[in-house]
């Protein structure tokens, strides 16, 4: 239930920090098990994008990282109200360690995750069957399968329970100010809170943070900055290993037939929800070539611009219409495709009536989770979504820069290695070959061979997974937090959300994270039901606070 200033007079089982997917699912979980749950959340029901100044990041755009506007939202929903819905599940080679993957291996492996998969999905209105499919005949590609929302938003999926829930509070433009550790007992006594003009203590047992990767990232390094020894120190392992994915599109897909070209397009299942078929390079293929994971999959995004085809320039033009607000951005390339589908529109305007007909029909009525066209030359473009190797030196940190809070601002490190690049050119020759020997089809690359690399770093970018912040593993040296997400040096305080993730995979890391909150939930569940509070953490010297000034942040945290 909805609830004001009020209820921070009150005490609880979990206090969840953010309301996105995430802090939602975790929120949930509990209630439903009769646990007393607060949910805050800093923005209003409505989900929304902030303004520059109304966040702790000032993190602007560059060639590899967008801007905190675009990667981060505030409000009941967070950021899935601009998520794309895709839910994808990890691989067993996610969790493995690789000696082509610095830093890759989990302290648990996948089947301790996927049992939680189906509620996740259920959470995130993406109810399907199973998603599990039957290994494939030993072969170089099996096919890897997605799934998408019905309704994207997860508060709008959930809000009926959010609203009636008894065991769960939720308190709107609730902002955490600060946390407040103590050093002898280990554990947090409290967090701050600024809500509607007043200044409030929440008091819980345990306390989860599911701000995003950078949300909880910057909580944990302020408090760093009075606890300097806190999370393996200056030079320990929080704010670093940031990564995301390296996404995009080089070339197109030309199947050999409609039929495997169908194979590969949106279906419908029982249940209403859409699924589609990826390619997948297998995990004997990715340790042979030492691939990084990746997958692909046929879209008419960018496919056979060069065609006096209506219904690909409308659609292209559907695709693009907030990019051409920002003409001033555009490559030469991009205006001379613009023009070209406007030529191809005006040519023939009475086909283009009629392709908007059929655009119109097959996005409302199909409702398909975005527009592909069945092509009769079955010549798609080929997106690929891939895993970024783990790397120190992507990071965040702070800088000498406070908020309203006092709170020190957030910035951010963000590179591509030379080995996302060649691993993602590595991983498309080896789909083509693959290709050609099945005569399933073929590639058609976008630019000359010697050029491919160059192509694909400058589509190389993110910000909007945040994975690997606050990493997970087993010491304080090389992770913030355990196999079960409670941070190793903080009895009672927990982490959900991908920056949790020590490697990032292919998927989009919506799903798994919110497996992952459930699987948190239920181990809070049984740490409550066992009436007794967590054994204090026992550190190896008393960390005495030491607060720096305002102009004075210590160097090792900048």
């Amino acid at each position: 239930m909805f609830a004001g200033p009020e209820v921070f007079q009150q005490g609880f089982d979990v206090c969840v920090v953010g309301a996105g997917p995430v802090g939602i699912a975790v929120a949930l979980e509990l209630s439903r098990r009769g646990m007393r749950a607060l949910l805050i959340e800093a923005g209003p029901k409505q989900s929304k994008r902030p303004e520059r100044n109304e966040t702790g990041f000032d993190i602007g755009e560059d060639l590899h990282h967008a801007a905190d506007q675009v990667t981060s939202a505030t409000g009941l929903g967070g950021t899935s109200e601009r998520w794309g819905g895709q839910c994808v599940e990890l691989d067993d080679i996610d969790f493995e360690a690789r000696d082509y993957v610095t830093d890759s291996g989990w302290p648990i492996s996948h089947d301790k995750i996927s049992p939680f998969y189906q509620r996740a999905r259920a959470l995130l209105s993406s109810n399907v069957a199973s998603e599990r499919l039957e290994p494939e005949s030993e072969t170089d590609f099996p096919i890897s399968r997605e799934s998408w929302t019905r309704i994207r938003n997860t508060a709008r999926a959930n809000r009926a329970e959010l609203a009636s829930s008894e065991n769960l509070f939720v308190a709107l433009d609730a902002r955490v100010k600060a946390l407040a550790f103590d050093p002898v007992e280990g554990r947090l006594n409290s967090i701050s809170v600024a809500c509607r003009g007043g200044a409030y203590k929440v008091r819980a047992d345990h306390y989860v943070l599911a701000c995003g990767g950078r949300g909880n990232t910057r909580l944990l390094l302020n408090l760093q900055v009075a606890f300097p020894q806190l999370f393996g120190g200056s030079d320990g392992p929080l704010g670093r290993f940031y990564m995301g994915h390296i996404a995009g599109q080089i070339a197109q897909i030309e199947f050999a037939t409609k039929e495997y070209a169908e194979r590969y397009l949106f279906k419908r299942t029982s249940t209403g929800t859409f699924v589609c078929n990826r390619f997948q390079p297998g995990p004997k293929l990715q340790r042979a070539l030492e691939l990084p994971n990746i997958a692909f999959w046929p879209t008419n995004r960018r496919a056979a611009f060069g065609e006096a085809d209506a219904a690909l320039s409308l659609l292209y033009l559907w695709n693009s219409r907030k990019a051409v607000v920002h003409k001033a951005t555009w490559s030469e390339a991009d205006r001379s495709r613009y023009h070209n589908v406007l030529r191809n529109i005006l040519r023939n305007p009475l086909g283009t009536t009629f392709s908007a007909l059929d655009l119109l029909r097959q996005k409302y009525g199909a409702a398909e989770p975005y527009l592909v066209l069945r092509r009769p030359d079955m010549r798609y473009g080929l997106r690929y979504h891939g895993e970024q190797i783990p790397s120190s030196s992507n990071r965040a940190y702070l800088k000498p820069e406070q908020d309203a809070d006092g709170q020190f601002k957030l910035e951010v490190s963000f590179r591509y290695l030379p080995q996302d690049i060649g691993g993602t050119l590595q991983a498309h020759l080896a789909l083509d070959r693959w290709l050609k020997e099945r005569k399933i089809g073929k590639l058609v690359f976008d630019t000359a061979p010697e050029n491919l690399e160059e192509h694909i770093d400058s589509q190389a970018k993110d910000g909007y997974h945040q994975i690997g912040l606050t990493k997970m593993g087993v010491d304080r040296k090389h992770a913030v937090v355990n196999h079960n997400c409670r941070v190793i040096d903080i009895a009672n305080l927990y982490i959900a959300g991908s920056s949790v993730f020590p490697t990032s995979g292919q998927a989009n890391p919506t799903l798994p994270a919110v497996a992952f909150a459930v699987r948190l939930a239920e181990h809070l569940v049984t740490e409550i039901r066992r009436q007794s509070t967590p054994a204090a953490f026992s550190m190896s010297s008393r960390l005495e606070p030491q607060m720096a000034s305002p102009l004075s942040v210590p160097r090792s945290i900048c």
